[in-house]
């Protein structure tokens, strides 16, 4: 066996020609971006056991708070242990409030963090957006229109019926008889007998297809729209006019300034076309108030 010779001194340094020894690769850590939510960092501080009922000043920054609250609001220091029974100040509307992101609960404007919660109230402050108001879409009526067009079926029969001042009806002496006046009815006021009551009376009833064709128009234009403009406004306040003037003159020409007598001859001496106007002038009137209302 060979004898170990212990090495020189030219031995253990490291010769010039030999490289050096790889060194272990250092490790580089990259610090984490701050949290701008988060609050400061500042060493942790003691929490008391219970709620601060005395003494108010933060450990942290030692800002006076108000007793009770949970967390500062100057630094988001835990002023009380958890669990534990806490109070949140309501600022008054003089000093303004500003509402927590996290637990809604309202603080003093300008307040660093939640009194509730501890939040950032700086990161991320919370405003009340309104919602933008979208208008309703213009509805249709339903009564009114339908009440009308009862109303013009009702004229159409009372102009199809035996009326006052003769046997026949408004039909026939407009366009039934040869002779009729046809849309001209103002042609027939000679033909009307008594005075200046039983001429108004032929004058609302002789017109009655120009009233249909209005109560028409307006129940089209209820069901397309419910709130009248200012066009079938007026038209309603004719129809209404219209409506009340065939009742009212029936009653004066017809039931009060018939023949007299018992009820029986009273009922007699009332023409058909005429108990039908009046029936479809109130119809006429009701359903003219109607749309009206919805103005």
């Amino acid at each position: 066996m060979e004898a170990l010779c212990p090495m020189s001194d030219d031995e253990r340094e490291p010769r010039e020609d030999q490289p050096p020894a790889p060194r272990e690769a250092e490790a580089w850590v990259v610090p984490p971006e701050p949290d701008a939510t988060a609050a400061p960092a500042v060493s942790a501080h003691s929490v008391p056991a219970t709620p601060l009922g005395e003494g108010t000043r933060c450990p942290r920054c030692a800002a006076d708070n108000r007793p009770g609250i949970a967390f500062c609001r100057n630094c988001g220091q835990r002023l009380a242990a958890a669990g534990a029974a806490a109070t949140v100040e309501r600022p008054s509307d003089a000093d303004g409030t500003l509402a927590c992101p996290r637990c809604a609960a309202h603080n003093r404007a300008g307040a660093a963090f939640c009194q509730g919660c501890g939040a950032n109230l700086r990161a991320a402050p919370f405003t009340d957006v309104p919602a933008p108001a979208v208008p309703a879409a213009p509805g249709r009526a339903i009564l009114g229109p339908v009440v009308l067009l009862l109303g013009a079926v009702g004229i159409v029969a009372g102009w199809l019926l035996p009326f006052a001042f003769g046997g026949g009806s408004l039909w026939d002496r407009s366009f039934g008889d040869p002779g009729g006046y046809g849309i001209g009815f103002w042609s027939g006021y000679s033909a009307v007998g008594g005075g200046f009551l039983d001429k108004v009376y032929f004058g609302l009833a002789g017109p009655a297809p120009a009233l249909v064709i209005l109560l028409v128009g307006l129940a089209v234009a209820g069901l397309w729209r419910a709130a009248p403009g200012t066009a079938q406004r007026i038209a309603l306040f004719v129809t209404l006019a219209w409506g009340v003037g065939l009742a009212l003159f029936f009653s004066v020409v017809e039931l009060f300034g018939g023949p007299g007598g018992n009820l029986i001859e009273i009922l007699r001496a009332l023409s058909p076309g005429g108990v039908i106007f009046l029936l479809s002038g109130l119809i006429v009137a009701i359903g003219s108030l109607t749309r009206l209302a919805k103005a």
